[in-house]
């Protein structure tokens, strides 16, 4: 088959690099264009966003080769796509903890204790804090530092009292008055949502969508997300997923078992292309309109090639501020808001109106950003978020429609989207998210390489939960890819 290319003139390239950086419209952000297909053997030169002062990562022991960079709009996340080859065989951490204690069972958080204290010097020799141990008390935290090589430990959190620890309470949200429900919890309260690591993320089996969407099906989707060049398996958990999910009481629960398996598959498809550890960097553009993504290094990874790569990242790498203006999200000084959690959060106005929204305070997130790469609940919660409101709206603003809405076709179609040739289903999504750089005109064409890995992740997700990736009346070219949609930088969202 002859493969057309996508050739990107230098001036055009360079022109882009520059507005990216210095904003156009209402996107901008950092642009890094990676154009080697090999597997990098470094470690990145630039390191991850500055470790949290609260509740940092945990990374896998093997440095990640790349994390990944901001190339999107102020209302949405960054959408590089870093490469990341697997050092060694992916070791994934077990759903349900081991029943058997280690032999200090005595001092562990735990089993019958209410305060847990950090070991400041301790045989592993981490950085470790009070504030971080807490949520070891009672609670089945199966990541560190509460479980730690497999087992429970007590290497770095210890009982200091052996007070038997009270269950904490479930969180019930509170309406928000949103066409869709958007769920808002006190920081004060609701086992600690809104905190530096958040509770543990117990939910009944069987409740909503982990009815039909098993951990089997996650670990079929993300077989890499505990290798040791991703950085995704600590906060990105199946659990908080699904405890997220449950905020969220619309999402993926129609009476349509189709249209919830293909939002679902959309939904993670987004996100994965925002966390990926593949990508799609030499997109191509065949004689018959399909794209190729071109060699890889990841082609041939078990599990789907480079779509079996997603969820690597939690992070954006450090450097940028993402402050823009306003007196009604104000930044704080010396923070950053740059891309966290599975949707790569980022500016100040999102992490505002999100922690307003969320928390029932838009100062918990606007002083301690950093949260959202440090509490699997509010990473997997802020990316549930974005997917209901398609980001912040300030006042004064013409608010973009919900992802959800979008892809379902919930939402009126208005005379200015219908000018605008935008049509229900994944493509529509997708430029919500980031329309400004990948759509109408914005990106490379049809096959931009960020917009064809996104339907990439879609359709092997739609194919992994045996569902069509195509609803009734839907086609590849309106419905998943954005090339034919005027972005919102040229013609904004309109009230019908």
């Amino acid at each position: 088959m002859t493969l057309r290319a996508v050739h990107v003139p230098v001036a055009v390239l360079l022109a882009s690099i520059t507005a990216a950086l210095h904003g156009c419209g209402t996107d901008s952000g950092q642009v890094a264009l990676r154009l080697s297909t090999d597997a990098p053997t470094e470690a990145p030169t630039g390191s991850p966003t500055v470790a949290p002062s609260v509740a940092p990562i945990r990374a896998p022991s093997v440095a990640p080769t790349q994390a990944p960079e901001s190339t999107d709009a102020p209302t949405e996340a960054p959408t590089g796509s870093p490469i990341a080859a697997p050092s060694v065989a992916p070791i994934r951490a077990p759903s349900v903890a081991p029943t058997q204690a280690p032999e200090s069972a005595a001092e562990l958080c735990t089993v019958g204790c209410s305060n847990c204290a950090a070991v400041q010097d301790n045989i592993r020799d981490e950085a470790i804090t009070d504030d971080e141990c807490a949520a070891c008390v009672g609670t089945s935290q199966s990541w560190w530092p509460c479980y730690l090589d497999g087992v429970w430990s007590s290497d770095l959190c210890q009982c200091a009292d052996g007070v038997p620890a009270s269950t904490p309470a479930t969180p019930t949200p509170i309406t928000a008055g949103l066409s869709t429900p958007l769920p808002t919890l006190s920081p004060t309260t609701g086992g600690g949502v809104c905190t530096a690591v958040g509770p543990s993320c117990d939910f009944t089996p069987g409740e909503g969508i982990s009815s039909w969407f098993t951990r089997d099906l996650f670990d079929e989707m993300f077989p890499n997300i505990c290798s040791s060049s991703c950085r995704g398996c600590e906060m990105l958990q199946y659990e908080c997923l699904i405890k997220a999910t449950l905020l969220y009481p619309d999402f993926a629960t129609s009476s349509s078992e189709g249209d919830n398996k293909r939002e679902l598959a959309a939904w993670l498809g987004e996100m994965s292309q925002e966390t990926t550890g593949g990508g799609c960097l030499l997109s191509q553009e065949n004689e018959d309109g399909t794209c190729s993504c071109g060699p890889m290094w990841c082609d041939d990874s078990p599990g789907g090639g480079c779509a079996a790569w997603g969820l690597c990242f939690v992070e954006e790498a450090a450097g940028n501020t993402y402050c823009s203006a306003s007196s009604e999200y104000p930044c704080t000084a010396g923070k950053e808001y740059t891309g966290r959690g599975p949707k790569q959060l980022s500016w100040n106005y999102n992490y505002g109106q999100f922690s307003e929204q969320f928390c029932g305070d838009k100062s918990v997130l606007l002083e301690n950003p950093d949260w959202v790469a440090s509490n699997p609940t509010l990473a997997w919660a802020s990316s549930m978020w974005f997917w209901f409101t398609g980001g912040a709206c300030l006042p004064g603003d013409s608010c973009k429609p919900s992802c959800h809405d979008v892809f379902l076709g919930k939402n009126e179609m208005c005379a200015s989207d219908t000018s605008a040739g935008r049509q229900y289903g994944l493509g529509w999504a997708t430029n919500v998210i980031n329309g400004g750089l990948e759509c109408g005109g914005a990106g490379l064409g049809k096959c931009d390489y960020r917009v064809h890995s996104r339907v990439r992740f879609y359709k092997h997700f739609c194919d992994i939960l045996d569902v069509s990736p195509l609803a009734d009346g839907w086609t590849e070219d309106d419905n998943l890819f954005c090339e034919d949609q005027s972005n919102y930088v040229s013609s904004p969202p309109l009230a019908c």
